[in-house]
C-alpha cells in the first residue's frame, strides 16, 4: 500500500497544514461578519420603533459583537430581547 506522503516536499506539506489553520479562522471571521450586520440591523429597528438600543447606539453594539462575537451578541440579545428584558 503506497499513501503518496512520501511523494510530497516540505513546501507542500507546510501549504497543506497553513491551510487547515486558516480555515477554521476563516469561518470565525465569517460568524463575526454575520452576527455583527444582524446586530447592526436588529439595533437600527429597534432604534425606529423604540428610540434606541440599550447602552450604545447600533454602530457601537455592532462593533462589540464584531470584535467578540457570539458572546456579545448573547449578551445582545439577552439585554433587548429575552424576558428578563422585558420586566
Amino acid at each position: 500500500m503506497d499513501f503518496y506522503i512520501n511523494h510530497l516536499n516540505s513546501n507542500q506539506v507546510m501549504a497543506f497544514g497553513l491551510m487547515w489553520n486558516i480555515l477554521p479562522m476563516l469561518g470565525a471571521l465569517l460568524v463575526h461578519l454575520a452576527f455583527s450586520a444582524a446586530v447592526f440591523n436588529d439595533a437600527n429597528k429597534l432604534q425606529r420603533e423604540q428610540g434606541s438600543p440599550v447602552l450604545v447606539n447600533a454602530w457601537l453594539w455592532s462593533l462589540a459583537v464584531l470584535v467578540g462575537g457570539v458572546f456579545v451578541a448573547l449578551a445582545y440579545w439577552v439585554i433587548h430581547h429575552s424576558t428578563l428584558a422585558r420586566r
